[in-house]
């Protein structure tokens, strides 16, 4: 389900002793105290350093780009970065080449304790998004660091395939994670290596489909309910989605995460049917602590009153495990499956909530041209100044003058000593 691209990711950086081997890239260009860190099970690579004395990321960081231009054809191009408020952490995202060839990637700088450690993940463009999990795992952390409170990667051969208690569907989970929660789909599932929900989806609304609801409804705001945003910039309706549901958990008094800030935003193909889908980098607040995800967003286009899809599934875990954490975040997102029949119920209930906004629309239309032909009817005889008076005993008809004619029918029925007569008006001929 979820594929990561060549997005800004932080991660911390410890040397590992792995097998270098010899991919085509040169050797003789890796500068004075990096290594290059390779598998031979996969493209890309790791160009690391760790410095002693260093007491902010970003001076690092942008020190490091001009050291490995001579591994690189060049110094490489920075393509927007962020730090945290202390400038212990700064990350970037880069293009360069390598013999002229080209590749894309990630560069993160850390500090702790004195040292500052320095790394450029790359890869060609084409595969960046299938490696850079993989090369993520090239990282790891000694006992005692910050990674080390981080729980080791599964074993491949661990993992089992665990069924919704629902029986909604199904995904695949290692030792200690197990699924916490499954209705028609939707998932949620917790481990030591973090958390996640899948297939998680829920109204959203535009301003003026929440304005019709509120002059429907006086009294109801609708933004206490649905996301309120318009569907054209996902980064919003995120922000919209994630504030309203803090908000109601808060209200229950229960703990709420609390965004902080997105770290970076990249558009997907969109399926026929849908508006956007997007994969996001994110960081949130929950109960003191700060943890980071990786968040698939999809959302559809916006039927006629204003209402529309939110779809949202995510990957978390603590800020400073997210790095070595994300491989297995994401095969679990990815492994997630929803059963046939619950497919089926959501086309089927996709197709009747088609079928009731069409037939909404057909009698609000024909509703709105009824009244405005009424409207019309009315100018009409107004304009001609005059009405026809029915003898319902006869069937005859008699124009009448517009301004007497109620008290002329008033006066023909005293006379009859029974409502004999009656006003048609031009609106009622009409209908």
């Amino acid at each position: 389900m979820l594929r990561t691209r060549s997005c800004v990711l932080l991660f911390l950086l410890f040397v590992l002793p792995l097998v270098l081997c010899d991919q085509g890239f040169p050797q003789a260009g890796v500068p004075p105290g990096y290594q290059l860190l390779t598998d031979p099970q996969m493209s890309g690579g790791l160009l690391i350093t760790q410095r002693q004395g260093v007491t902010a990321a970003t001076p690092l960081l942008r020190h490091g780009f001009t050291e490995v231009a001579t591994f690189f054809d060049g110094r490489p191009r920075a393509m927007g970065g962020v730090r945290d408020a202390s400038d212990q952490q700064a990350e970037a995202g880069f293009q360069a080449t390598i013999q002229r060839a080209p590749v894309t990637g990630v560069v993160i700088a850390t500090v702790g304790a004195g040292i500052g450690t320095v790394g450029f993940a790359f890869d060609s463009p084409q595969t960046i998004a299938r490696t850079l999990p993989r090369l993520l795992q090239l990282v790891g952390g000694p006992a005692g660091s910050a990674a080390g409170s981080c729980a080791p990667p599964p074993a491949p051969d661990t993992w089992q395939t665990v069924g919704y208690p629902d029986g909604s569907g199904q995904l695949q989970l290692p030792p200690g994670w197990q699924v916490t929660g499954a209705h028609k789909g939707m998932v949620e599932a917790a481990g030591p290596h973090g958390a996640i929900y899948s297939a998680v989806w829920t109204t959203a609304v535009t301003p003026a489909g929440a304005a019709h609801i509120a002059r429907s409804a006086p009294g109801f705001a609708p933004s206490t309910v649905y996301p309120v945003a318009e569907p054209t910039d996902p980064i919003v309706v995120l922000r919209a989605k994630w504030a309203t549901s803090a908000a109601q958990r808060e209200r229950e008094g229960k703990p709420a995460m609390r965004l902080t800030r997105i770290l970076e935003a990249a558009p997907q193909p969109v399926a026929p049917g849908l508006a956007s889908v997007t994969l996001l980098v994110l960081e949130f607040e929950y109960e003191r602590a700060l943890y980071r995800g990786l968040v698939q967003l999809i959302l559809g286009p916006p039927s006629m009153d204003g209402t529309y899809l939110y779809y949202e599934s995510l990957g978390s875990t603590r800020t400073e495990c997210f790095a070595q954490h994300l491989p297995t975040l994401v095969r679990i997102l990815d492994s997630a499956r929803t059963a046939g029949h619950v497919l089926r119920e959501r086309i089927q209930g996709a197709a009747q909530s088609l079928r009731e906004a069409r037939d909404i629309w057909w009698q609000t239309t024909q509703n709105r041209n009824q009244a405005q032909d009424r409207m019309n009817t009315n100018w009409t005889e107004a304009f001609r100044g005059t009405r026809i008076v029915e003898d319902t005993r006869t069937g005859r008809w008699q124009d009448v003058d517009l301004a007497y004619s109620a008290d002329t029918v008033r006066r023909l029925n005293e006379r009859e000593g029974s409502p004999r007569y009656r006003e048609i008006p031009l609106r009622d001929l009409n209908p």
